[in-house]
């Protein structure tokens, strides 16, 4: 991803309160970034089930009518939300309703569309339910190549002011810190490098200076403010949270790709944690394969 290219940005609509949450930060974003706005709402069938129907099988035929009315309700409620941005913001969004499984859907259509950025709202999990993939945000950032941004709560100011970027001894890809600079730039952000060690044995602290000096650099050629800190501790999602909530940062960028999927069902502990359990957003950015790594030598922004 270059630094100048998110023009494209798409919000699963289910009218939902922190649906309309993440649809509100993407209008602030889509300002910010001087993009296109596309809404999406997929109605799944089979067994009604609060309004809503999931696959469609011969059983359901009888019901085929009181089906079709429901999408066409959903259409108008997403055409009154279409003209309440446009009156409120001057934003011209696209809407679709669409008919499927949510996930699915949602990523077909924004690689259809070529979208930059999907923005989705998220309850968060814990307990035992912290092993699954319960909800259809979680879902997306598991199995989408494109970057995805989930919020739980509400964010009183456009853009980020405070930008958390963990750095651990995985593999991270530069388009991490690609996006984290974009964002960072436009918004003006301070930006927060942590070093997240394994250990506190001598290579994995070599490990981790070497690639915060690699983020550094990049840092200071883009004349972005940043501070730069190791924390060490036995749980480092919990470390990277604490330290966001110490110093008041309003964004996480994480890496997803490098994680294990297990066909969408689980996401590596790291992101898990940190997507499940994150008060302030989360932007989850996919590693790609044979992308330069934050180690690779002259690494640079693309």
């Amino acid at each position: 991803m270059k630094k100048s290219e998110i023009k494209n940005i798409l919000v699963p609509v289910d009218f939902s309160d922190t649906s309309e949450i993440a649809l509100n930060e993407a209008i602030k974003l889509t300002g910010l970034f001087k993009a296109e706005l596309f809404l999406i709402h997929v109605v799944e069938y089979l067994n009604e089930f609060n309004g809503y129907f999931y696959s469609v099988v011969p059983e359901i035929q009888t019901d085929l009518p009181q089906l079709l009315a429901f999408e066409k309700t959903v259409e108008l409620k997403i055409e009154e939300k279409k003209k309440e941005i446009y009156k409120k913001y001057g934003i011209q969004a696209e809407v679709y309703v669409a008919n499927g499984q949510v996930h699915s859907e949602i990523i077909q259509f924004s690689e259809k569309k070529k979208i930059d950025l999907i923005v989705m709202g998220t309850h968060g999990v814990s307990g035992y339910k912290e092993l699954f993939l319960g909800s259809n945000a979680q879902r997306i950032v598991t199995l989408s190549d494109i970057p995805v941004l989930t919020i739980q709560k509400k964010i009183s100011e456009a853009g980020f002011k405070n930008i958390l970027i963990p750095i651990d001894n995985t593999l991270h890809s530069r388009e991490k810190v690609n996006i984290a600079l974009l964002i960072g730039n436009l918004s003006g952000a301070m930006m927060h490098i942590i070093g997240l060690p394994d250990s506190e044995e001598g290579v994995d602290i070599n490990k981790i200076d070497i690639k915060l000096e690699s983020v550094e650099k990049i840092m200071s050629s883009d004349k972005l403010p940043y501070k730069t800190t190791i924390v060490h501790g036995k749980n480092l999602a919990k470390d990277a949270l604490e330290y966001a909530d110490e110093n008041n940062c309003d964004l996480i960028v994480i890496n997803t790709g490098h994680e294990s999927k297990l066909t969408g069902i689980f996401l590596g502990a790291f992101a898990q944690q940190i997507v499940n359990h994150s008060k302030i957003p989360v932007l989850s950015i996919k590693h790609k394969v044979g992308y330069l790594s934050i180690e690779t030598p002259g690494f640079g922004i693309s």
